[in-house]
């Protein structure tokens, strides 16, 4: 809510929300609830806790925004981000990226899902930026417990992956600017 409601700038964004007919969503119950054709949901003051905290949040509201979306005819298009993994890049803490990476993984597969029941569905998965530097030094699958280093605690300049499944997906293979990514969505959008 910060972010919209309270801005060091001292401008609120939520009457300009209200005003293009946005119902402002403070409550993740109020979310599922909600009958609303144009949902803004802001469901926490600050940033939300970490994935020990907010549970499997990112799945539900994953669910939640493909279900609704769903509805439009002329379809859709849906940024899921998990952004705590870079925090976690910038702390050095191991633990914390592997929860976020975990989270992360199970919106994916909430996502793969809906694509496998529904078809005609495009899914990417990339990263802006690597965080941290961070090296697998060891690990054991068994306990799934791993060892890590880190050469920096801010963004470098390693190469990010991009997967892609779905129609379209042969548009997102080889080494590109990660700016290329906007195009190659918006051609396929036919915008």
């Amino acid at each position: 809510m910060r972010h919209f409601a309270n801005r060091r700038d001292g401008q609120s964004l939520i009457p300009l929300l209200q005003d293009k007919e946005y119902t402002i969503i403070t409550d993740e119950t109020e979310l599922t609830m909600s009958n609303g054709h144009k949902i803004f949901a802001l469901l926490d003051d600050g940033d939300l806790p970490r994935v020990t905290d907010r549970k499997n949040y990112l799945t539900r509201a994953t669910r939640t925004a493909l279900n609704r979306l769903d509805q439009n005819e002329k379809g859709f298009f849906l940024m899921i981000e998990g952004s705590q993994i870079d925090w976690g890049g910038h702390e050095n803490n191991t633990s914390y990226i592997v929860e976020e990476m975990l989270d992360l993984d199970r919106a994916i597969g909430a996502a793969l899902e809906f694509a496998a029941n529904k078809g005609q569905t495009l899914i990417l998965c990339t990263a802006d930026h690597e965080t941290g530097g961070m090296t697998l030094e060891s690990g054991n699958i068994a306990t799934g417990e791993i060892g890590a280093d880190y050469t920096i605690d801010d963004h470098t300049g390693v190469m990010v992956p991009v997967y892609s499944i779905g129609p379209g997906a042969e548009e997102f293979i080889g080494i590109y600017e990660n700016t290329a990514l906007f195009d190659k969505m918006k051609s396929l959008l036919n915008l």
